[in-house]
């Protein structure tokens, strides 16, 4: 099953970005919209056949990428604050001598450290593109829309193929990792099946 997936080509800052305008509303986490923001690659066609619905366009990717900006950056505070809670609160237990559960409280610590790096590694990530570091200098953000690229991928199994038929490392992941991507993109292949 072949994909044709709309991507809006932006500029910040003389920078150019491309931004998957389809499945960037899909994804169930804020923090892999990030990873849907690519460098601009002008071999890219400008038209495709069959194309996905564009779910973001000129008018509204300003607003999107600002709110996105604002959640992630929220959320990687508290996530942050979430791990030294649990961290202060099995010290405290530690030092009193209260058997707590080492494994419970040591793979928590782990969990909440992975959700904390993604949501950090996500807001660098918009920090670069945007060239802004909190959301107070949004403001001052000059975003401009430019044309529209397309960009095809196919799923194979568990896998994700682009149009060389090189393995697509950042959508195999999101079909791994988020189950929004995973239901729209298997709601695309059962539709596409029963035609």
């Amino acid at each position: 099953m072949k994909i044709e997936v709309p991507y809006i080509v932006f500029e910040v800052k003389g920078r150019r970005f491309m931004l998957d305008a389809y499945f960037s509303r899909k994804v169930e986490k804020a923090e892999h919209i990030s990873v849907l923001i690519r460098k601009f690659d002008s071999n890219l066609p400008r038209d495709a056949e069959n194309p996905l619905p564009k779910l973001i366009d000129e008018e509204t990717i300003k607003e999107f990428l600002r709110t996105t900006f604002e959640r992630i950056y929220e959320l990687s505070g508290r996530t942050l604050d979430e791990r030294l809670r649990h961290i202060r609160k099995w010290n405290v237990l530690r030092i009193l001598g209260i058997p707590s559960g080492f494994r419970r409280h040591k793979e928590k610590d782990e969990a909440l450290a992975k959700e904390n790096r993604e949501a950090l590694l996500a807001l660098s990530l918009l920090q670069e593109v945007l060239g802004v570091k909190s959301p107070a200098e949004l403001t001052d953000v000059e975003l401009r829309p430019i044309e529209w690229r397309y960009y095809t991928i196919e799923l194979r199994g568990d896998e994700i193929y682009n149009e060389k038929g090189e393995k697509d490392p950042i959508y195999t992941e999101l079909l791994k990792r988020d189950s929004g991507f995973r239901q729209a993109l298997y709601a695309l292949e059962y539709s596409q099946q029963a035609t």
